[in-house]
């Protein structure tokens, strides 16, 4: 692989490191990641972690890449390519930055457990394909462990605080102690997984070659795929699992509605276990500055539960964060089909991504033990209006709904204003409406009376004459 310009033997490089490393890491190293890598990016990992420095002085510390030529024996295309295959497996990230020169930042990191690497769908698969099946077992079976699990015998090991007293108090660590679990905190290491909603159709054609799929089904069924492997956070295994279940076996074509109970019963499966390992914090985390995805570069400050729901809508699919936030507000509380049925309705319409949508449930179950069909389009489209297009948008629009600043509230408001501010206008209210009203009795003249009398007369003389 060619190198950039900017990457020269005279360009200067330094070493830290974002995780410790230990004997089983090496073993893991040779034994599974070489394979990958090749022997030379191997060598460079190991070359550089014996350079790393604890407290590194940018300034003074820096080497030059002709250094790690020499020591490698190799030329500097071969360089870079090692370099870049340690990053594309994830032990190594490359920062970059001009001050009086142009110098590189080499952050290295452990690897994977070997659980966690024979988990891994990318890493697992490519060595597999690297090494063949027979080469590939005998790797796996080096790291296998026994625990004891024969149900016959008890378990009488002491708890910590059976055997040791602690004097100070657990709930108020000292400073020193606070300090040193900030400077010793592991970065996380970096993702070599595919994202579900960007699926790598060449890799899943490939799984599913021997499936008897048609030739273009992937292709065609290409939105319904992204949006059920984004619902779910199906790993690509996972998704060609569910997809092989769902073809027909007559026609090689894939039956959606078969895909997503299969996908639904896949997580059902897994959701007692995603319950024991999720650790939820439920907001316990410090208020701290971080970016907002906004056109504008300004930093937003965060509320420490603003933060949370960050971390969660971004690291959890939809259907989890659904789970996740109800059963935080009731253990007791489930995901009924109706509330499945209106949020993958709204994930295939591909207005919001899926850090989005779950601010959107959160949002929606803030007032609710359930969610709402109609209530959830109707945000979701006053959301589209005020061009919400990530999860920092989704908080900054419930803050400003929370504040009365959106636009509908701001309409409203002008229109009372403009209603009550105006003259009202006064009705005449006629005299026989109002409460205190008698009606006026009739004047009658003289000569009308007389004429009255005369017929009261003649009536009264008509009867005397009768009887």
């Amino acid at each position: 692989m060619q190198h950039p310009a900017e990457f020269t033997p005279q360009s200067d490089y330094l070493a830290t490191r974002a995780q410790l490393i230990g004997s089983l890491d090496q073993q893991t190293l040779v034994y599974l990641y070489q394979p990958l890598i090749g022997p030379v990016a191997a060598a460079l990992y190991q070359t550089l972690w014996t350079q790393v420095r604890v407290h590194p002085m940018f300034t003074q510390d820096r080497r030059p890449h002709s250094s790690l030529l020499e020591t490698l024996g190799v030329e500097i295309d071969t360089l870079y390519t090692a370099r870049v295959r340690l990053e594309a497996v994830g032990l190594m990230k490359t920062y970059t930055q001009v001050d009086t020169e142009r110098h590189f930042v080499y952050e290295m990191y452990a690897p994977l457990r070997p659980a966690d690497f024979l988990k891994d769908d990318l890493l697992s698969i490519a060595l597999y394909d690297t090494v063949g099946p027979d080469r590939y077992q005998e790797l796996a079976s080096s790291f296998t462990i026994t625990p004891v699990r024969r149900s016959d015998m008890t378990d009488i090991s002491r708890k910590f605080l059976d055997v040791f007293q602690i004097a100070g108090d657990l709930t108020n660590p000292a400073p020193t102690v606070e300090a040193a679990r900030d400077t010793s905190a592991e970065q996380p290491s970096p993702q070599v997984r595919v994202d579900a909603n960007q699926v790598d159709w060449e890799l899943l054609g490939k799984l599913l070659a021997k499936s008897g799929i048609g030739s273009s089904e992937l292709h065609d069924r290409q939105s319904a795929i992204t949006a059920i492997a984004g619902f779910y956070g199906l790993s690509t295994s996972a998704l060609a699992r569910i997809i092989a279940r769902a073809i027909d076996g007559l026609t090689g074509k894939i039956n959606v509605a078969r895909m997503r109970s299969a996908a639904e019963q896949e997580y059902s499966k897994g959701e007692s276990r995603i319950a024991r390992n999720r650790r939820d914090d439920g907001g316990a985390a410090t208020a701290a500055v971080a970016p907002a995805a906004s056109s504008d570069d300004e930093q937003v400050k965060y509320t420490a539960v603003e933060l949370q729901l960050l971390k969660n809508a971004k690291s959890m699919s939809i259907r989890e964060f659904l789970t996740v936030t109800k059963k935080r507000k009731d253990p007791q509380l489930y995901a009924a089909p109706n509330e499945l049925f209106a949020l993958r309705k709204l994930s295939e319409r591909n207005v919001f991504d899926v850090a989005t949508i779950n601010v959107l449930v959160d949002y929606v179950l803030q007032d609710s033990s359930s969610i709402n069909a109609s209530y959830l389009d109707a945000v979701a489209n006053a959301w589209i209006e005020a061009k919400v297009d990530s999860p920092e948008r989704a908080i900054a629009q419930v803050r400003a709904y929370k504040a009365g600043k959106t636009k509908p509230q701001q309409k409203r408001s002008q229109g009372k204003r403009k209603q009550y501010g105006r003259p009202q206008r006064k009705e005449t209210v006629p005299n026989w409406a109002k409460k205190d009203y008698v009606a006026p009795k009739p004047v009658v003249s003289a000569k009308v009376r007389a004429e009255l009398n005369a017929k009261l007369k003649q009536l009264d003389s008509g009867k005397k004459k009768e009887d």
